[in-house]
């Protein structure tokens, strides 16, 4: 894969409080008389094994109890976000991050962006994302430009694992996502985010000028009667939570698994994914009582090329609960038809959104835990270098 280098040019500066106490702010929290909880819940599974893929299927492996000794986590990109722009709109209630631009060559593998931090400007919720890919003129491009991006909130840990936590992601599949307005994500103004994206070049023509564009709506702390209900989003991937996120997919049926507990009781309102194509079905499976959470087929063409995955929406149903006394699992089949391993190689992730009652207590963040330390180090690290010229000049 190809990756892009940029110097770091500025330094973001953060309130000592809150770098202290892992950026959980000791004020009230927002919304129906919560508690103080984390911001971003955004939990993804944990592996400290890496499967062992068999052909035809893969044991499910649970998140290792033992805790190792504790590290130091690597140093985060302070001051590098030259390639996101910040454009906020009160009058529609939008906040826009253009990522970019980036040029997109035929010749090119996957193109990644370094690693940005920048940060959210507002007191309120997030209720909803539109995501879109476009040239230096502002005209549309093919959204599968777009391979994945994710929005990564350094100083709060996850809803299944103890590592970083995962705000938002979108796929090409993504195009747009809202939660009723009686619902929504609390941010507060500061609050860090790590930003990552890659690219898929076109297959012909040159692209110099490509950028993302990633609008959520918001409201503003205050400005309702009734203020929404704190909903936060969560992530749990096959591969777990440390080193790469990609396998091997090899000719025929294959599987891959991971399970494990969340920290907290919650009921799940919404649920989406991605996967890579020739995946064919995507399932969150309830181990303990052997209920099917979800279970989805990809949108695919007839070549097994993935278009996207069907978002399921529990609004007005109350959810799923999930509780950390069962144990839940992950699940992604795949069914290669050409005689080689796929060349995209094979994702399995599922997002979703919690609800989590007020009061109860959310686990802190351990900077010092191996996990958060060897993910964020994973996050944080280019696989494979690139020549600086994918920038558009």
């Amino acid at each position: 894969m190809d990756r892009v280098h940029l110097e770091e040019l500025r330094t973001l500066r953060r309130p000592a409080a809150d770098r202290l106490t892992g950026g959980i702010r000791p004020r009230a929290r927002r919304g129906a008389g919560y508690a103080r909880l984390p911001r971003h819940l955004t939990g993804t599974a944990g592996l400290l094994v890496v499967l062992t893929l068999v052909l035809g299927s893969v044991e499910p492996t649970t998140a290792q109890q033992t805790r190792r000794p504790p590290v130091t986590p690597p140093e985060l990109p302070i001051g590098r976000d030259d390639l996101i722009r910040i454009v906020r709109d009160p009058s529609a209630h939008t906040i826009e991050y253009i990522v970019g631009p980036v040029r997109l060559r035929p010749e090119m593998s996957v193109v990644q962006i370094p690693v940005q931090m920048t940060s959210l400007p507002i007191d309120g919720w997030l209720h909803g994302f539109e995501v879109a890919i476009r040239d230096g003129d502002g005209l549309p491009l093919e959204p599968g430009l777009l391979d994945h991006v994710t929005f990564v909130d350094p100083d709060d840990r996850e809803l299944f694992s103890p590592i970083a936590r995962r705000i938002f992601a979108a796929a090409p599949g993504t195009r747009r996502a809202v939660v009723p307005g009686l619902i929504g994500y609390p941010v507060e103004a500061g609050d860090r985010v790590l930003i990552s994206a890659e690219f898929v070049p076109p297959p012909e023509a040159e692209i110099r000028e490509a950028f993302l564009h990633v609008t959520f709506s918001y409201s503003l702390e205050g400005e309702n009667l009734i203020e929404p209900r704190n909903v936060y989003p969560f992530h749990i991937d096959v591969m777990g939570f440390t080193d790469t996120r990609a396998f091997v997919v090899p000719p025929g049926r294959s599987m891959r698994a991971w399970q494990g507990s969340p920290a907290v009781e919650g009921r799940v309102l919404a649920l989406g994914g991605h996967v890579h194509d020739f995946a064919t079905r995507l399932r969150l499976v309830d181990v303990s009582t052997g209920a099917v959470v979800w279970d989805v087929v990809p949108d695919s063409d007839r070549e097994g090329r993935v278009e996207g995955i069907p978002i399921a929406e529990m609004w007005w149903g109350l959810g799923r609960k999930i509780t950390p006394d069962h144990v839940y699992r992950i699940e992604v089949e795949y069914d290669n038809p050409q005689p080689i391993p796929a060349p995209a190689g094979g994702r399995g992730e599922i997002g979703g959104i919690i609800l989590v009652e007020k009061g109860i207590a959310w686990p802190r963040l351990d900077r010092a835990d191996s996990d958060y330390a060897e993910d964020l180090a994973a996050f944080l690290s280019p696989r494979r270098p690139t020549s600086a010229d994918a920038l558009a000049p």
